[in-house]
């Protein structure tokens, strides 16, 4: 890069308080960077344009030159094919004539002159700013595919090559960058480069707000930029959080994370405030904490009541006298601040305030109590949880934000959320989905310790094997998305994200920055970091069920065995739906099938119709299911198997009362074939064929037996699919690489 035409080209137009590069100046700096663009030739009248085109050589193509416009066309600014100096003349004085009608006072100093392109397929590229994630790269088909249907891509930056491959890749019309109707394919690789080497230019380059590309011609060897334009901010804000040096910043984010382990691994837990009148809630939920438990109440009537219960009580943290892990405060939020100072004293490790009334209020006094507590927590290396939030749990420990939740073994799984209501479902479900929770936060408002901070610490974790997150929005983007890409090269990541919509898309001077909304910055952060989105509570707990109950799912071609034929074309699909394969079998696997498989009544193309194979009453269905299961796990076309499983049901009819314990035996069997299987395989419970009155309580019953085995178990086929959506998704971004904590079994 030549770095000094960039300096030089920005610091001319700070100099003149100008936002907004030319055409020309624009094109430099792309010169400058290594991108080929048109140059053009400015001109300040008809007669110095006649004779520019004369030296480019016609036709050519005039654009209006002027620092207060911002699309050229929509002034009339912009005139091509010009076949001689007449047309060049008459041209010009259109422009200026345009100009005059549709800007007035808009400064016009000339034209810019430039040879026509060769014809080439039309795209658009660029770079904008999110507030959240910063820089960001872009790139379209041009014409009515951006104009109309918002085919674009777009990533953090910086990219590499691989990542620029993989935007173009996910363009609706990237058909046609391979030629169609006998245009050539056009060179992705030169396109891949472009948007490598904007991308760095925006990462090192805070100054650039937005670069619009439009329209670049692509061709089958090379591009050209044809037209660009680059937009300034004056004035680059420092983009350190605070105000020490990074360095020391980055220590004490490392000492408060430290402090944030001992906090979710408590020896010593304290609860301040808590009262009668409340049942003291919080004081009840540690109730089997298997650490050391205290009470600050300096109120006699209360302390005498937690006395009562049998735990001791002090008037102040100060005198407890050993060391603090994790302080739970319930008190008025006027004291709050106080609260916090004498903690941070008494050297306790973390504090989580449940405590509520701050900004979320937009109340005064709320909001600089919130700022005390920032100043005060900022002054120290303390980890505050929240405020307004539920704050740390750890079942095995017994250390529970909620009395409703039960104490259980050590987990795998971790839970970060900023909705206290969604931490406490997730842990309350969990456990009737074989899934145990190792640490889950509640971080609220978040005022110190964000997302990011939990994440790293739960990540990083030896014993977690997968992470959930609820999130409304964070304040460091890019910090966030750096954790996540952390986080996602050793275990798989899962976000459900409220608040996501296009609604907060800005209009800007270039397409570039119109595109590049809040939601598509967020979506990029998932894609690149390998996190993977689900859409609620649900999705999260089957997509956490199938991660650590089954093997790594390593592909999207799903071999179904369902015990009608319609439900097998219904469930053929909904699996297409979630954007999973049902594809044919091998023949070798047709070849077997042949030999055994009873086709009246049933069929052996995927999905397999098997109820009179391999049900109560097939002749032989034991041995049968075992080969059936046996060849799907050997079929290469297939990548998993999911099972219908119908709880209670003798095929054809049913012929007594229901008891789920009937089914023991061939869950028993279907939990061997899971453990000597290559491939990931779960059931889909089908209750359909149960009277209505007794449907919940059977396939409840169903479930929890199955998952007793260590079966991957759903609740509907389509529950599985996205369940298996999601585990694709993620192995498909890690590379098929993860490895370690991914392994079938609790």
């Amino acid at each position: 890069m030549n770095a000094k035409i960039v300096d030089e080209t920005i610091a001319r137009a700070a100099a003149e308080r100008r936002s907004a590069l030319s055409e020309i100046e624009s094109k430099r700096i792309l010169e400058a960077i290594g991108i080929a663009a048109q140059m053009p030739e400015p001109a300040r009248s008809a007669d110095e344009a006649a004779a520019a085109a004369e030296r480019r050589g016609f036709p050519v193509v005039l654009k209006v030159l002027s620092p207060d416009v911002t699309h050229k066309s929509d002034i009339g600014g912009v005139a091509l094919g010009l076949a001689s100096k007449v047309e060049v003349r008459e041209a010009f004085e259109r422009i200026r004539a345009n100009l005059s009608q549709k800007a007035p006072g808009a400064r016009f100093e000339g034209v810019a002159v430039q040879a026509m392109a060769a014809a080439g397929l039309e795209l658009l590229a660029g770079i904008a700013r999110d507030p959240q994630f910063g820089a960001m790269v872009m790139v379209g088909l041009g014409g009515v595919f951006v104009e109309v249907l918002k085919d674009t891509a777009v990533r953090i930056a910086p990219i590499d090559k691989r990542e620029a491959r993989a935007m173009l890749a996910e363009l609706r019309g990237a058909a046609l960058l391979d030629g169609v109707r006998g245009r050539a394919a056009v060179d992705r690789d030169a396109i891949a480069e472009l948007l490598v080497r904007i991308s760095e230019f925006a990462a090192r380059r805070a100054e650039i707000r937005e670069m619009d590309l439009n329209p670049i011609a692509a061709y089958a060897s090379g591009l050209s930029v044809l037209d660009a334009r680059i937009l300034l901010d004056r004035e680059v804000k420092d983009a350190a959080r605070g105000e020490l040096p990074a360095a020391e910043a980055a220590s004490l984010q490392a000492r408060r994370q430290e402090k944030l382990r001992r906090a979710l691994k408590p020896r010593t837990a304290v609860v301040i405030g808590d009262r009668g009148s409340r049942d003291f809630m919080w004081l009840r939920a540690l109730d089997n904490f298997k650490g050391k438990r205290f009470s600050v109440q300096p109120d006699a009537k209360e302390a005498a009541a937690i006395e009562a219960l049998g735990i001791t009580n002090f008037r102040a943290v100060s005198e407890i006298g050993e060391p603090i892990d994790y302080a739970i405060a319930s008190v008025p939020r006027k004291i709050a601040p106080q609260t916090l100072a004498e903690c941070a004293a008494a050297a306790v490790a973390g504090i989580g305030f449940f405590t509520a009334g701050f900004s979320e209020t937009g109340d005064p006094i709320g909001v600089e109590l919130e700022a005390e507590l920032k100043r005060i927590a900022s002054r120290s290396d303390i980890a505050l949880v929240g405020p307004n939030c539920m704050g740390l749990c750890n079942p095995g420990l017994g250390l529970l934000n909620s009395a409703n939740l039960r104490a259980g073994e050590p987990g795998d799984v971790c839970f970060i959320s900023q909705s206290g209501t969604h931490a406490i479902s997730f842990c309350m479900q969990a456990p009737g989905r074989a899934i145990k929770v190792g640490m889950s936060a509640s971080i609220g408002n978040a005022l110190v310790l964000e997302a990011a901070d939990y994440l790293d610490v739960m990540a990083s974790d030896a014993a977690t094997r997968a992470v959930g997150i609820y999130l409304e929005g964070v304040r460091d983007g890019r910090r966030f998305f750096e954790s996540l890409k952390r986080a996602t090269a050793r275990v798989p990541v899962l976000v459900w994200k409220g608040g996501v919509t296009d609604s907060g898309a800005r209009a800007t001077f270039s397409h570039t920055g119109s595109l590049a909304t809040p939601a598509a910055g967020w979506r990029a952060a998932m894609r690149q970091s390998g996190a993977v989105e689900v859409a609620g509570l649900e999705p999260m707990l089957d997509a956490m069920e199938l991660l650590t109950r089954a093997r790594p799912v390593r592909g999207r071609a799903m071999a179904l065995v369902a015990m009608t034929g319609g439900q097998s074309v219904v469930i053929s699909d909904t699996f297409a739906s979630h954007g999973l394969e049902v594809p044919a079998l091998s023949e070798a696997s047709y070849a077997e099938f042949k030999s055994f498989f009873q086709v009246i009544g049933g069929s052996y193309r995927n999905p397999l119709d098997a109820a009179w194979t391999i049900g109560p009453r097939a002749a032989g269905g034991q041995d049968n299911l075992d080969r059936v299961l046996d060849i799907l796990d050997r079929d290469p076309a297939v990548d998993a198997i999911v099972m219908e499983f119908r709880p209670g049901l003798a095929f054809g009819g049913l012929r007594r009362p229901i008891d789920v314990k009937d089914n023991i035996p061939l869950l028993d069997q279907l939990a061997r074939f899971a453990q000597r299987a290559h491939k990931p395989f779960a059931l889909a419970v089908e209750s359909q064929h149960v009277p209505p009155d007794l449907r919940a309580g059977i396939a409840a019953s169903a479930g929890a037996l199955a998952r007793e085995r260590g079966l991957a178990t759903f609740d509907t086929f389509a529950r599985a699919a996205g369940a298996f959506r999601a585990a694709a998704e993620y192995f498909e971004r890690a590379g098929n690489s993860a490895k370690g904590p991914i392994a079938i079994g609790c």
